[in-house]
């Protein structure tokens, strides 16, 4: 099984070439935005960190 330092690594590490595009509500903007803000964040790196957790809460489903 992966532990999540080198999970985290395989993830973050390395030049950044694709991007997702995906339509959200006014509403939800603004809500990312703020929590973005209250992090000391910008909404892509909140965004990133946020799959990165899911990722290594669920990296048994990865291990597969």
């Amino acid at each position: 099984m992966v532990d999540e330092q080198t999970l985290k690594k395989a993830l973050l590490v390395g030049k950044k070439s694709e991007r997702i595009i995906f339509a959200v509500t006014p509403e939800m903007k603004e809500t990312v935005a703020k929590l973005a803000e209250e992090k000391c964040m910008t909404v892509s790196a909140y965004i990133t960190s946020l799959i990165v957790d899911d990722a290594v809460d669920n990296k048994e489903v990865l291990a597969k």
